[in-house]
This record gives C-alpha cells, structure tokens and sequence, in this order.
C-alpha cells in the first residue's frame, strides 16, 4: 500500500464505524439524486483496502460487497464525477460479475466524496439497468449533491467525536468528586485512629500493649487502601483526559 492509499484509508476509518443509514438528510440526498438521473437504486459508499460499505442505502439493501467488483473504486481515482453509460462498452465492467449476470448495471454515475482533508474515502452513486445519455447539467447536480453529503458526514462525525468527549470530561468530573470525597471523609477516620492511638502511648511512655499496635496496623491498612483508591481514580481521570 503505498502512502497515499494509506492515508485515505486512515480518513475512511473515521467514518467507517458511524451509522450514517438514520439520517434523513442524507436519505434526502439519495432521494434527489435518483430522481435527477431516474435511476431506481441510489448510495453513499465508503471504500477501504478491501471493500466498498454501503452506508446509506436507496432502492437496493446491500451492506458490502468486494472493492475488485466495484464501479466506485474508479470514481475515488477522480476529482470529477464518473460517467459510464453503457457498462457493456467500457473495457474496465465488461467483464464486471454486475455487469454479466443479476443485476446487469449497464449504467453508473457516481461523485467521490472528498473529506476536509482532501482524501476521497467513497463516493454518491446512481446506478441502472438501462443505458443513459447524460448531460453536464445532470453531471453538475451530483457534484454538488455529493459535497452536501459530505459535509453532512462530517458534521455527524464531528457531533458524534463531541459528544464522546463531553461524555469523557463527565466521567472524569465524576471520578475527581469521588477523589475528593475519599479525601475529605474517608482519609478522616484511618487517620484519627492512628493520631489517637499515638497520644495513648504517648501518655503511656511508649509502653505500649500489643493491643495498641495491633489497633494501629489496621488503621493504617485501611489508610493504605484509601490512598490506592485515590492513586487509582486519579490515573483513570489523566486516561480519560488523554483519550
């Protein structure tokens, strides 16, 4: 894989876990688009190393299929859309699985979606059984339907990586309140019994019953796992922090 690839599969990854299927907008941009070039399927797809995902999905209910059969693939290579009005007489689909049996594609038309930093990670395609003769008009409208749905992609993305955050900045307010109520409280009682225990044999010229220091041990056993506690919880809130 060379570097550029990489690169775009990393920006695909961003988006590939993310069910963008629930948003109406961009069912609405599907809708438009089939309509504009009178196709009766319609999809948002995002291409990685070894497969073309259907993330949103008009007229045909197909989750993914293998990027070696897949028209989308080429229109990534491009900044324009891609035309193919009759796929029996492109040399790329002649031999296309899609193509010579069901559902015989004969036409395709699809816009990469180029993410803000500037990789195409899929496409917005139309796709037919029919031949077509399209017009720059046509061409025109699904350029800019495909910019529209991407930057709705984006802004999901965006909220969702938000909302992970604020979710984040909770849990570590959470934990840090629970730092201070073990600090203020539960320090408080180890604490006192090994002060008092102190003075007792203090006043007793150090000579202390096995009582005593018995007493003490489990105090400061139980100090010792409160201040675990705290160790612990503190590193859980600098972990959320981090992520």
């Amino acid at each position: 894989m060379n570097e550029n690839e990489a690169a775009r599969i990393s920006s695909v990854n961003r988006f590939k876990e993310f069910d963008f299927d629930l948003d109406k907008n961009l069912d609405g941009i599907l809708r438009l688009a089939a309509d504009i070039y009178e196709t009766p399927v319609a999809f948002i797809t995002l291409i990685d190393e070894h497969d073309q995902w259907f993330k949103v999905k008009r007229g045909f209910e197909v989750f993914k299929m293998p990027r070696a059969t897949s028209f989308c693939t080429h229109a990534i290579m491009h900044q324009d859309v891609m035309i193919v009005p009759d796929a029996l007489l492109d040399n790329r689909f002649t031999k296309n699985p899609l193509v010579a049996n069901a559902p015989n594609i004969r036409f395709y038309a699809g816009a990469p979606l180029a993410a803000n930093d500037g990789q195409n990670i899929g496409t917005l395609c139309v796709m037919d059984t029919e031949t077509k003769v399209i017009g720059e008009n046509k061409r025109l409208h699904l350029a800019i339907l495909a910019k529209q749905a991407i930057h709705l992609m984006e802004l999901e993305l965006t909220y969702k990586l938000l909302n992970e955050k604020m979710q984040q900045v909770e849990m570590q307010n959470k934990t840090l309140m629970d730092i201070a109520h073990i600090q203020s409280h539960e320090f408080r009682a180890p604490l006192c019994s090994i002060m008092g225990l102190m003075n007792i044999i203090k006043e007793d010229n150090y000579k202390q019953p096995n009582e005593y220091l018995q007493m003490m041990d489990e105090a400061i056993k139980t100090l010792d796992e409160k201040i675990h506690m705290v160790v612990k919880s503190t590193e859980m809130a600098k972990q959320a922090y981090i992520h």
